[in-house]
């Protein structure tokens, strides 16, 4: 039994080491100032403007238009980021913490790096379904849990108080115009129309989608270098916490609770995917949409504790499940 155990544990291994090391990598060159923040944005922007959005359009129109949404996962994905999110609020609400800080909390705590990091890893685990956990992940993040984080974040600012519809309506503009899903709309038109793709066309978005995953680990990595590293602690454990202990716990019990009442459940190996997917570091633009809340070097800082720690809690959650 213990050579089983150790050969499972080296698979595991084989599938987050690489990962990470890109992201490792990353980093190091960096920091050794073999490439710079400069290099860095512009590595960002192609994954961000023209890699993920092709890779998204190239999974969504070829695909028929009913098999793009697995019903029990998208639902499962939504309530178990919902629940954490209440979770983060009441926790931060008991300790005394004010609106800004909880709203900052509430934002990180349920929005795992997907597009960059998870994504990756279900190329890996689970070739066949990543392209469409990524869409369903982002529409679920986009649309529902984000955009709750930034109206508290909103609400929360007395310097840009703003009417709640007129709230509503800045986020999800930002949301809709963002590239990636822009282009996951996009390839769902196509998919619901039942327009083939020109072999030159689709071949130019699979090279591009090939450049995806090896660019946004080694952005990952360099990016952490410019974060500033200067402010609570320990808010920001608390919200790593959350987003890689108490969000997949909360999805296995979700997933659960769906079992017993009777509720879609996602198909397949769906389910180990949807845990997975909520079990990964928090996003990497997090810093960037809490500066109006002077707390944005507690969210830096649990970026980086949450991607540094993320390939140890990653790497033993996937020993138990894959």
């Amino acid at each position: 039994m213990p050579a089983v155990k150790s050969a499972d544990m080296l698979s595991i291994l084989a599938i987050t080491f690489p990962i990470f090391a890109l992201v490792g990598l990353g980093y190091v060159l960096t920091r050794i100032e073999v490439f710079d923040l400069r290099d860095m944005t512009a590595l960002g922007n192609f994954v961000m403007y023209l890699a993920l959005p092709s890779l998204l359009f190239r999974a969504t129109a070829t695909q028929p238009f009913q098999d793009l949404i697995d019903p029990g996962f998208f639902l499962a994905m939504l309530c178990a980021g919902l629940g954490t999110q209440l979770l983060m609020w009441i926790t931060l609400r008991l300790r005394g913490l004010g609106p800004a800080r909880r709203a900052v909390g509430v934002l990180g705590t349920a929005t795992p790096n997907s597009a960059f990091l998870a994504f990756p890893i279900m190329q890996s685990v689970y070739p066949d379904y990543a392209p469409s956990i990524l869409a369903m992940c982002l529409l679920v993040e986009n649309f529902f849990l984000n955009p709750i984080g930034l109206t508290l974040i909103e609400a929360a600012n007395p310097r840009e108080r703003s009417t709640p519809l007129h709230t509503i309506a800045i986020i999800a503009w930002s949301v809709i115009r963002r590239p990636m899903i822009s282009g996951l709309i996009l390839g769902a038109v196509v998919s619901l129309l039942g327009i083939p793709l020109p072999y030159p066309a689709d071949r130019a978005l699979e090279l591009l989608s090939y450049a995806a995953s090896p660019i946004a680990l080694f952005f990952i990595g360099g990016s952490l270098v410019g974060l500033p590293m200067q402010g609570n602690l320990r808010l920001a454990v608390v919200i790593s916490a959350f987003k890689l202990l108490v969000h997949p716990l909360v999805a296995f019990g979700i997933l659960s609770a769906f079992v017993v009442l009777g509720f879609p459940v996602p198909k397949g190996d769906m389910a180990i995917a949807l845990i997975l997917s909520t079990a990964m570091p928090i996003f990497g633009v997090f810093p960037l949409l809490t500066q109006n809340t002077e707390h944005s070097g507690a969210a830096a800082l649990s970026v980086m504790i949450s991607t540094v720690a993320a390939f140890f809690t990653l790497t033993a959650l996937m020993s138990f499940l894959v």
